[in-house]
């Protein structure tokens, strides 16, 4: 047997392009499953805003300042870095509507206060500034936190998909090979879709005040449930979505769900 020789004209190998490294590329959110589960007054865009700096909460500075380039933010939000006022704009609502409610187990039990404090920008950077109260339920942490990478929400175009998502996130106990369940009670089907406290009641604050599961189911749940199994960056599958009731009266939503890699197949 001959040994067969190749030759290759220098001139026409390529080489590969060199792609600049996102620093926020398997970017992980870990936060108190209170932050998960709390209600705020952010739009979905201004969620992910906040996402991407609380990936990097572990390189804060001594006043507990986060910093991330535009560019990188720019790349994974999907905005115009070149656009300096509405940057400065979505930042700046951002901060300022980062008011937080946390809820206990009883009426009795909350507490309220802003995430972050302030906001600066240089020609390549922006900052945000971390309220020390609340560092340790974004950096902690006990065994009760919630865990996702920053690709799985990304792509999101609905605030109630996102909701969910993290909602279930925040139940899961991660079993390897099995199904997850997650139960939704009715009386906090608002604060887990950030809806208003109004939002799909029939008269509202009477005595006959009804609350429409089918319009929230149409125009909420089932939209959301749609949108997380078909988004293919998304690590979660929903199987199953049940409403449970006791005789006639509607307790809630049982959801049973999975985790999956990018083919599709389960962890």
């Amino acid at each position: 047997m001959h040994e067969q020789k190749y030759e290759i004209e220098e001139k026409n190998i390529k080489q590969p392009e060199l792609k600049y490294p996102n620093s926020l590329d398997n970017a992980l959110i870990v936060v108190s499953n209170l932050i998960a589960r709390a209600s705020t007054k952010w739009t979905l865009e201004e969620t992910k805003m906040f996402l991407c700096m609380v990936s990097k909460v572990k390189t804060r500075d001594k006043d507990n300042w986060v910093t991330v380039s535009k560019k990188d933010l720019a790349e994974k939000l999907g905005i115009d870095a070149t656009n300096k006022p509405k940057m400065r704009e979505m930042f700046r609502k951002m901060v300022s509507k980062s008011f937080i409610d946390f809820d206990g187990e009883t009426e009795d039990d909350w507490m309220s206060g802003v995430l972050l404090i302030s906001i600066k920008s240089t020609k390549k950077d922006m900052s945000v500034q971390f309220n020390p109260t609340y560092i340790p339920l974004l950096d902690q942490l006990s065994s009760h936190f919630t865990e996702f990478y920053l690709e799985s929400i990304l792509d999101f175009k609905h605030m109630a998909s996102y909701k969910l998502y993290v909602y279930l996130v925040s139940w899961a106990k991660y079993i390897i090979g099995e199904t997850e369940k997650a139960i939704i009670p009715k009386s906090k089907i608002h604060q887990v879709f950030g809806l208003k406290e109004t939002d799909y009641w029939r008269n509202y604050g009477a005595e006959n005040a009804k609350f429409h599961f089918a319009d929230f189911e149409k125009k909420v749940l089932n939209p959301a449930i749609q949108e997380i199994n078909e988004l293919k960056a998304c690590d979660m599958h929903i199987l199953g979505c049940e409403k449970k009731k006791d005789g006639k009266y509607v307790l809630g939503y049982e959801i049973e769900y999975v985790f999956v890699n990018e083919e599709g197949f389960m962890k």
